[in-house]
């Protein structure tokens, strides 16, 4: 803003009253100081952008769009369930958003084998108050599903805030950029996620109509992560937008949980659910058909298991206090889960690679995509109130970065 009065007086005032004989200085403008000072940060920061964006791009390996980069494999041992995965899909992929899927090599994560809750029963996982961890503004990868792709929460950055609803969630915000499969990568190595329901993982593991989703991963706490449908083939909601009672009703808690035995399912007694039926087109990139407000969280917001005393447990989950809970039921022993094939019915024709599909992927020929048995055969669909994925953003590769910061060097110099 301007220059305050004093006494009446503007400092040019003051110093033409001072000094009548002597002419006005010129005056030099702050901004150019500004502007010729910056010059060489911004410069130097340019360059380190530059020399680290080429490293990363020479040290960490992109995944191969045909699903043979894929690795995945558990061992249990006494309380430990150790994985071990390699973060590269087993199925084609496709960068709808500037992001790569890449990996910087095989990694393990350690979670529990007896999974623990802090408190007995239902009021030990019944409200938020309870969580061992809260997931509303946590980003990165909470679990692992068995396909070797990161589980995320509905968190999709600062740009969007800590989720409160729906509405600032990342199948909301970034929906146009999941790709046929359901996935998207974040920034960095090692990133390829979910945030809702992975539809060529489900269709691989043989979801069927009007029956409970097969088991598709590990939450972090060691409790068990399922596809959308719940006892009796129910598509899975939270209590409060069913109305029903959490611990009797077939509803979940606030997080996507669900307390309670189910006999033929597994010896669990509280799981985790991917909340929402995708009945997309499966060549579509992007996917065409995202759950929308009635089945939020579509992915966990919040976990309630702890980590129990004498486990090493990754990706933070918090230790367990005094005596906690078993959430197991009597005579439960856990097993390791097998490494899955490649999914050669993901549609490879639309897929990063186009037409590409190696030996080492172990699929013959390209499919033209798949019809899951819980949707409409002619991929019309099920969510009317579907986020709108009109807007998907074009790729931006590396070199196009690269371009551009130079460029802008240029314009500095």
């Amino acid at each position: 803003g301007g220059a305050r009065a004093h006494h009446g007086r503007t400092p040019k005032d003051r110093n033409s009253a001072a000094r009548p004989n002597c002419p006005e200085p010129t005056a030099l403008n702050h901004r150019d100081v500004m502007s010729n000072a910056m010059r060489p940060l911004v410069r130097t920061a340019l360059l380190v952008f530059l020399l680290t964006t080429l490293i990363s791009d020479a040290s960490a390996a992109t995944c191969p769009t045909d699903g043979s980069g894929y690795d995945y494999s558990e061992t249990v041992s006494g309380d430990t369930r150790t994985i071990t995965y390699t973060a590269c899909p087993n199925h084609a992929w496709k960068a709808i958003n500037p992001n790569q899927a890449k990996y910087s090599g095989t990694k393990s994560i350690v979670i529990p084998a007896y999974p623990k809750i802090q408190t007995e029963g239902v009021a030990g996982v019944s409200s938020t108050a309870k969580r061992t961890m809260d997931l509303t503004a946590k980003g990165g990868v909470v679990g692992i599903f068995f396909n070797a792709a990161g589980l995320y929460s509905p968190y999709g950055g600062p740009k969007y805030g800590q989720v409160t609803g729906f509405s600032n969630a990342a199948t909301f915000a970034e929906g146009n950029t999941f790709d046929s499969c359901g996935g998207h990568s974040s920034q960095g190595d090692d990133t390829y996620h979910f945030h809702s329901a992975p539809t060529c993982l489900l269709k691989q593991l043989g979801q069927a109509a009007n029956t409970h989703s097969p088991q598709i991963g590990w939450a972090s706490d060691g409790f068990p992560l399922y596809g959308p449908y719940g006892k009796d083939g129910t598509a899975m909601k939270t209590c409060t937008i069913t109305g029903g009672s959490f611990g009797t009703d077939i509803c979940t808690n606030e997080d996507g949980g669900y307390y309670g035995e189910l006999s033929g399912v597994d010896s669990y007694k509280f799981r985790y659910y991917i909340q929402g039926p995708v009945c997309s087109d499966s060549c579509a990139n992007p996917i065409n058909d995202l759950p929308g407000a009635d089945y939020h969280p579509h992915s966990p917001t919040g976990f309630y298991g702890c980590c129990p005393s004498g486990v090493s447990c990754s990706l933070s989950v918090t230790d367990c206090t005094g005596t906690p809970a078993n959430g197991y039921v009597a005579g439960f022993t856990p097993a390791a889960k097998a490494k899955l094939d490649t999914f050669c019915d993901a549609c490879y024709s639309s897929g990063q690679g186009g037409s590409s599909v190696t030996t080492g992927s172990g699929c013959s020929a390209k499919s033209e995509g798949f019809a899951l048995a819980t949707c409409p055969a002619d991929g019309t669909g099920v969510n009317p109130d579907s986020p709108s994925i009109t807007s998907a953003a074009a790729p931006l590769t590396g070199t196009a970065v690269i371009s551009a910061a130079l460029a802008v060097f240029a314009a500095m110099m």
